[in-house]
């Protein structure tokens, strides 16, 4: 992945440049995230969802009442607006944000499926797995679009 840019900033925002074969697998991804957080139960998803009032059970069903449908739609419309830029574009303020949410999304439930399986995300023990890979795969993702959106914020043209 380091051979090339996959977001680089345009005349009119970060420009989105993916090959084939990582637009397939981020769609796979992106499935993949939609259907978890509509199970709404899975035990990955929790640090997507940390609790607000851990003490208080009433209190936290409350809170999840009034804002649980709202970060659901928000969460599925990021979705979409990755999986609509995939082929190629160029990337507002707001699909910027979108795709920054989304990919961090999915880290966090890999992260999270990982210490399920015991690795060490502190000393960076993945192990050989899928899993692993995608997690740090991801993460380059991000921080690439992170430093594309800041160069766009600053007005430098990236390469």
């Amino acid at each position: 992945m380091r051979d090339r840019p996959r977001f680089r900033v345009g005349t009119a925002g970060v420009v989105v440049d993916l090959p084939g074969q990582e637009q397939e697998i981020l769609s796979n991804l992106l499935s993949q995230l939609r259907d978890l957080v509509m199970v709404d139960h899975d035990p990955t998803l929790r640090r997507l969802k940390p609790p607000a009032h851990p003490g208080d059970e009433e209190a936290e069903a409350g809170y999840r009442e009034m804002v649980d449908d709202q970060l659901l739609r928000g969460r599925l419309e990021s979705i979409e607006r990755v999986e609509s830029g995939l082929g190629g574009t160029t990337l507002d303020e707001g699909d910027t944000a979108a795709w920054m949410h989304t990919l961090n999304s999915m880290r966090l439930i890999l992260g999270e499926r990982l210490v399920l399986e015991g690795a060490d995300l502190e000393a960076h023990d993945l192990g050989e797995g899928t899993t692993g890979a995608l997690y740090e795969w991801l993460g380059a993702l991000l921080e690439q679009l992170v430093g594309a959106a800041g160069a766009a914020e600053g007005g430098q043209p990236t390469r």
